[in-house]
């Protein structure tokens, strides 16, 4: 739903959109098709399995990975987009490799933070996330949007919110919506009929329950409708669910995409956990205010009357909706369309590379010897002021090495060394920022440094090491494009126990195939 919201959006910019989607049991690729959108149908799944290297939500995509992939390719090469939006918890980045010579650039949606992406934009509508929560798993030019102010709605989402607001000034508790998905696997919806009796919902109440005709349990849930004790609507495929939203009063729901749409319109809510993925919106939502979490299907009859009975008694409906839309105000596919069609990208115009002269002596020492920065060398002792210079002496009369500060609005960001071994083009890279320089100096002196280095210096390839403790380095490596190439165990001896050494290569078409139109 979120993918044909901004299909949507970006067909009114005149953009050309395609879909391609496995036909798993139960898939609604008619929703496609239905607004018109072309469809490239991947086949049900033929074979199971994943590899080691797969992402932890591998087994839902139907194969591995790599048959996917390939299957994908075939169209995709055909297509030759300008941007591929990747939607899907079991790939990563082995999937989006594949697929970039195909493509001018990428978008990954993510929600999960735990897996590389190789992507240009990446997306993630969670409440409470951070940018820095993807700082390991997105190379350095990545554009990361977080937040619900990007949630991709529907743009009635956006027209109903006035009126949807305004009516809830002085809410009662006169309608009330179920809304568990489309399919309801678990049947969750039956168990919130049969726990509504001990909520005492207001005898005048109605119920409205929203559901897909896929769902398998519909014609038992016509049964229970018709026995309900409060006059009870059963509705499949709702076309119209922002009108639905904006007249009702209280939403039980799932913890899904569906959130934010509540959220748009103000609709204070009962939210069930119905799937892992789930958990973290509900848990943001509840802490923020705008959402009650009960938990999964399994506690609903433990914990549902209760939490009825407070909105209705309690006087939390106006709070839970002020709260609520305050976290979206459904403007989020607007906001993703002004990355895609003209997305801010990092370039080297975003820092500048000078050569070390004799003059930046006493500067580097003084970086070099801030607490934080030996913390995480391989030789942690204080150096002295003549070791130093000799250092310095050697390094700049030695052809082979490159001394760089990088600096960015006249203000250094650090000092970056490319030393090269042999004639052949590849170098041993060493870096450190600033002491206390601002959040994100390093990335971005990595990337301008290795623009240089690949651009200017005409380097084949760049080699780094860092200590298997040294977190910040391996996670910067990471995002900068580097491939893990092997461990050294036991490998330095810190004066206290041996540790092992991680090594990382990064070749220059691996870097131009990445950052391509941001350099």
């Amino acid at each position: 739903m979120r993918c044909l919201a901004l299909a949507a959006a970006l067909r009114e910019r005149g953009a050309t959109c395609a879909f391609l989607c496995r036909e798993h049991p139960g898939h609604r690729n008619d929703l496609v098709t239905s607004q018109g959108f072309a469809l490239h149908p991947l086949p049900p799944p033929a074979s199971e399995g994943a590899d080691a290297a797969s992402p932890p939500h591998a087994a839902w995509l139907g194969c591995p990975w790599r048959e996917d992939a390939a299957q994908s390719k075939a169209i995709v090469a055909k297509l030759q987009p300008d941007w591929l939006i990747v939607d899907h918890y079991a790939l990563d980045a082995a999937w989006e490799r594949t697929l970039r010579p195909c493509v001018g650039r990428i978008m990954a949606i993510d929600d999960l933070a735990d897996r590389p992406h190789d992507a240009d934009l990446l997306l993630d509508q969670g409440l409470g996330r951070l940018e820095s929560d993807y700082v390991q798993w997105v190379p350095i030019a990545c554009r990361v949007l977080v937040g619900p102010k990007y949630a991709l709605l529907r743009p009635e989402f956006g027209r109903l919110r006035p009126q949807s607001l305004a009516r809830r000034h002085s809410p009662m508790l006169e309608h009330l919506l179920i809304a568990m998905g489309g399919v309801d696997a678990g049947n969750a919806t039956a168990a919130v009929l049969d726990a509504l009796p001990a909520a005492h919902l207001p005898a005048d109440c109605r119920i409205t329950i929203a559901l897909g005709r896929q769902a398998p349990w519909r014609e038992a849930l016509r049964e229970r409708v018709a026995s309900c004790a409060w006059p009870c609507e059963l509705r499949f495929d709702v076309q119209d669910m922002a009108m639905l939203l904006s007249e009702c009063d209280l939403a039980i729901g799932a913890a899904g995409t569906a959130a934010w749409e509540r959220c748009c319109l103000g609709v204070p809510s009962i939210l069930v956990v119905l799937a892992e993925n789930q958990r973290v919106i509900a848990e943001a939502l509840t802490a923020a205010g705008g959402a009650q979490s009960i938990g999964t299907a399994e506690d609903i009859p433990a914990h549902l009357p209760d939490a009825v009975a407070t909105a209705v008694h309690g006087g939390v409906l106006a709070n839970m909706s002020r709260l609520a839309a305050g976290l979206c105000d459904g403007n989020g596919v607007a906001r993703v369309l002004a990355n895609l069609c003209d997305p801010p990208r990092m370039t080297p115009s975003d820092g500048r590379m000078r050569s070390v002269n004799p003059e930046d002596m006493e500067q580097l020492l003084r970086w070099r010897n801030h607490p934080d920065t030996r913390r995480q060398m391989f030789t942690r002792h204080e150096i002295s002021a003549s070791e130093h210079e000799a250092w310095l002496k050697r390094s700049l009369a030695d052809p082979a090495r490159h001394l760089f500060i990088v600096e960015a609005e006249g203000h250094p960001l650090g000092f970056v060394q490319f030393k090269e071994a042999g004639a052949g083009g590849v170098a041993d890279w060493g870096f450190y920022a600033v002491p206390d320089a601002p959040k994100g100096s390093g990335r971005r002196l990595g990337f301008v440094a290795l623009g240089h280095a690949f651009d200017v210096l005409g380097l084949h390839k760049v080699c780094g090491q860092a200590l298997e403790s040294n977190d910040r380095s391996i996670a910067m490596h990471r995002a900068l494009g580097f491939v893990e190439e092997g461990r050294l165990r036991d490998q330095y001896f810190d004066g206290e126990r041996y540790r092992t050494v991680l090594c990382f290569g990064q070749l220059a078409s691996e870097w131009r195939l990445a950052h391509r139109g941001n350099t």
